[in-house]
């Protein structure tokens, strides 16, 4: 007579997963370093940079830190942080825009040259850096603004700053909540023309309110759905 049930002692449940491990604050440098290097290459835009890289900062674990750089090369033990070929190899050229008495927005995913020239002469030009994907350590904006409008719109934690000016030009530049992110891309804006008004502003990535609801169910449903949290 065949036996269906289990034999006794026939364990073949799924293995378990390694208890999460601590991480120290050298294993949250390199995670921030490689979110670094992937936003430079084009890997991801800087709104998912600064938002990996906050969760990089808070993350408890190596798991959590782990889950960061899922859908990233990874880098190769001991390799020095160096400017990625690739990246310079398919960067776009220079380019150059100009509103005359006319409008230029852009806004969601677009790629961002090392070196861009944008003119507004008696016209507006909106530029959303969000979803904006690098191709380099440094980002050159010149700005001349004679007599119009430009807003410039980046996620918090970017390092940026302003310099040059006009004669009756006004430059409104809104402090971020938090503080750059270390070894963030840098965006250098030189501004010049008379009697236009630049405006910098920084808000945080779009959809967190989304973000956040997703995160709460993720962790219901890897607990069970019993909706608590692991003390810490």
């Amino acid at each position: 007579m065949s036996e269906d049930g289990p034999r006794s002692g026939d364990h073949r449940s799924e293995p378990e997963q390694p208890p999460a491990v601590l991480a120290s604050d050298a294993e949250r440098d390199q995670s921030v370093e490689l979110l670094r290097s992937a936003v430079v290459d084009g890997r991801l835009t800087l709104e998912e940079f600064t938002e990996r890289v906050e969760r990089a900062q808070a993350a408890r674990t190596d798991l959590e830190l782990a889950a960061l750089s899922r859908d990233l090369p990874a880098a190769h033990p001991g390799a020095a942080a160096a400017p990625s070929t690739s990246a310079v190899s398919h960067a776009p050229a220079g380019e150059r825009h100009r509103a005359v008495c006319s409008r230029i927005s852009r806004s969601g995913p677009w790629s961002l040259p090392a070196h861009g020239s944008y003119s507004s002469i008696f016209g507006t030009i909106d530029l959303d850096l969000r979803q904006a994907r690098l191709s380099a350590d440094v980002t050159e904006l010149d700005v001349f603004n004679l007599f119009g409008t430009v807003t410039v719109i980046v996620p918090e934690g970017v390092e940026v700053s302003v310099d040059g000016g006009g004669l009756f030009a006004s430059q409104v530049i809104d402090s971020p909540q938090v503080p750059p992110v270390r070894d963030a891309p840098k965006l250098r804006i030189h501004a010049s023309g008379p009697g236009g008004t630049l405006y910098v502003r920084t808000r945080p990535p779009a959809g967190t309110l989304e973000k956040l609801i997703e995160t709460a169910r993720a962790v219901r449903e890897l607990h069970g759905g019993r909706g608590d949290t692991p003390a810490r």
